[in-house]
């Protein structure tokens, strides 16, 4: 597993570019037929989300 160490303000842009990126993904997963893309993106969301629980951020 591989451990990464930030500041306070390196950690607060991950969670908003976190935030920012999984936005558009609801987005995008919306705007999507195609079920293959689509379930590739909520991967990808659940993703940001678990990692954005990591930081103690809501997604």
């Amino acid at each position: 597993m591989t451990h990464l160490e930030l500041t306070e303000q390196e950690a607060l842009t991950l969670v908003e570019v976190l935030q920012s990126a999984l936005s558009d993904l609801v987005t995008e997963t919306a705007a999507t037929e195609n079920r293959e893309l689509r379930a590739h993106l909520k991967e990808r969301k659940t993703f940001i989300r678990e990692v954005l629980k990591r930081l103690g951020a809501e997604a």
